[in-house]
Parts: C-alpha cells; structure tokens; sequence
C-alpha cells in the first residue's frame, strides 16, 4: 500500500508560532511525500533519494524498542525521523494488543526536492507522517489524523532534538490552510516519560489547536527558491541565545508578529484582499528587524532580491519558514500577476516553483 502527505508553506507567524497560544497559518501544498509499504520476512527501510536502500531493522517487542541491524551513522542520522516515527507507532499498537508483523518500507520525498536541494516544504515532517500512517495501515488501522499529528508530532518534535513547534506536521496530517498553535511541549515531555504512549496520544493536549480556514477567492501563491537551503534546527537554537540575552526585544517583535498574524486570520476570514497584502507585507517587514536584531541573517541577500522584485511585480512578499534561505513566497489574486512575478524571478536568476494548495492531508494512495 502507499501513504502520501503534503508538505507545507508558512503564510504567517513565523518564530511567534514557537510561544504557547500564539497562532500561525501554514498552506498544506502539493510537494508530497510517498511511502510505500509491504509485508516482509524481517523490517527493512528504504530511501532512494537518500541514497539509502536495504537497511534492516528489528523490534524488540518485550523491550519496546525499535533498531537498526546493519545501518552506518550517517544512514542511522538520515533516518533519524523514519526511526523515531516506527519505533513510537510500533510501540502504540503493541500497546494496544495489536499483533505486529515485519515489513518493507520505502520513502520517497523527490518532489520536496529542487535542483538536488531541499527548498522548505517540510520534507522531514511529511516523511513522518506518511511512515505513521502506512505503519498504522499496514496493521489495519484507520488514518486517524488526531492519533496520527501526536504520533508523528512527537517522533518530529524528538527527531529534531526537542526543538520548533510542528506546525508543519499539523500541516502534513490534516492538509488545506490551517490556523495552528503549538502543543505544550515541556508537558508532552512529562507525560511521555510517565505514561503509556496510549494513554498520551488519546488525552488532550494542552495548547494544541489546528482550524481550517478558507482563503480568499483568487488566491494566487507564487514560490521562488533562493539557491541556498535553511537550517532551522540551528536557527532556532541561535534564537533561544536571543531571547535569553535581549528578552525585552524578542518579546516586543514576537508581540507584534502575533498581532500582525491574528489581523491576517480576521482579513481572511472578511476575503479582504488589500489587508491580506498589507499585512503579508507587514509581517515581512517584522521578520526583517527580527533577524536584524537577534543578530541573525534571517533575511539573506537572495531572499531580499526575491522578495523586493516580487513586491515591484504586484505581489505581497515574504520570505516561508525560519528564513536564512529557503524559499519566498508572493501572493496575489489573479494568474497574470502571478506569471508576473514568475517571469521577473526568472530574470533574475531564480527558479519559481510550480506548486499548488493541498486540501487533503494524508490519504491513501493505494
């Protein structure tokens, strides 16, 4: 069988999504992961875009423990997330008396992938939650997208060494464009280490929140890739440093990105196209300061040429994700503007990406 999940695009609330309550809105878009799963003699991965085929694993069922056998440390740090995303699945159904059976499982994120770079779709997040679900759906379970985001959150959330606010798994999990603010994740920490992965996944989680919401008519988004790829970990890390030292700063930026991002929802809501370009525009601006004052090149050279050239051509732009590289994205509200902005891109230098909204999130493909 094959499970698919989109990757996503950040609209607004970029770095304020990390505080507890404060909303972000992510696009679910159509740059998807595939995984594909079979019966197997013993448990085998594969990821050919990794350069990675073959590597065998076991699970100790009386232990609760999933390893690779025969795995180096670079396809071992590789696989980081395909791992942690098996092992907490495994050890759910074993909880629940779910009789396990071995398995062949290939990822393939190839369209996640531009000019041999990963571009900030959330490839990492997708591949997590497509290995849930096909391990859920290979032992007869439905794709449940609550069990699924909390399964997937958590083997993302510890993949990425307890850092970021999954909001791109929530986007991955239930698709279109949602409104989403961030688990609590000191609590999951607490409850991971105190309960049973059962009764976690089927409680509440505190501060979790993921709404549809519906975009405006004509909503055109146009994507330009920088050249250069992110590494949010460290970022992230970078701005923990920030918000320790200056912590007055950070919070009167982070203050003002939530405002601009809780504006952006009620201009969405209303189909009020100027404010949505305003506010687009706004928040770009925000994110510039911020990575000026943290000390951070959030808002690198290339992103800046996208972004300006894609403002001149008619279109509300902004740099997608944590920044440092990656992609921008322009919106507008007619295909023209959008070919606009695309050709100018093009001009000078950049590669737009073709690429559309996803309202579905995991399926099942097969």
């Amino acid at each position: 069988m094959r499970i698919s999940a989109p990757g996503k695009l950040m609209l607004s609330g970029e770095w304020s999504v990390l505080e507890l309550g404060v909303p972000c809105i992510v696009l679910a878009v159509d740059k998807k992961v595939f995984v594909d799963i079979e019966e197997n003699d013993s448990i085998i991965i594969n990821a050919k875009d990794l350069d990675i085929e073959g590597v065998k694993a076991n699970f100790d069922e009386k232990e609760k423990k999933f390893e690779f056998v025969d795995a180096t440390e670079l396809q071992k740090k590789r696989l980081v997330f395909v791992k942690n995303a098996i092992d907490l699945t495994l050890r759910y159904l074993s909880e629940k008396n779910v009789s396990l059976k071995n398995f062949e499982l290939s990822t393939n994120s190839e369209s996640t992938i531009i000019k041999g770079q990963k571009v900030g779709f959330g490839s990492s997040a997708a591949v997590t939650v497509a290995t849930v679900g096909a391990v859920l759906k290979f032992h007869g379970q439905e794709l449940e997208k609550e069990t699924i985001y909390k399964l997937g959150c958590a083997a993302h959330y510890f993949g990425q060494g307890k850092v970021g606010s999954a909001f791109d798994v929530a986007a991955s999990t239930y698709g279109r464009a949602l409104v989403y603010k961030r688990f609590d994740s000191e609590w999951l920490a607490k409850e991971l280490d105190s309960n049973s992965i059962v009764k976690v996944i089927e409680t509440g989680w505190k501060d979790f929140e993921a709404i549809p919401i519906e975009l405006p008519e004509n909503f055109q988004l146009a994507v330009g890739f920088s050249g250069k790829k992110a590494s949010t970990k460290e970022l992230v890390l970078k701005m923990k440093e920030f918000k320790q030292k200056k912590t007055g700063e950070y919070q009167n930026i982070i203050k003002q990105i939530e405002e601009t991002t809780k504006r952006l929802i009620f201009a969405l809501k209303q189909n009020d196209k100027n404010a949505v370009t305003s506010l687009i525009k706004n928040n770009r601006t925000l994110l510039k300061e911020f990575g000026e004052k943290s000390g951070m090149n959030l808002e690198t050279k290339e992103l800046t040429e996208l972004i300006e050239t894609g403002n001149k051509a008619g279109g509300a732009s902004k740099f997608s994700g944590a920044g440092g590289g990656d992609s921008v994205i322009s919106v507008c509200f007619n295909s023209e503007t959008k070919e606009k902005i695309e050709k100018e891109w093009k001009q000078k230098g950049f590669a737009p990406i073709k690429i559309g909204m996803e309202q579905e999130g995991i399926i099942h493909n097969r």
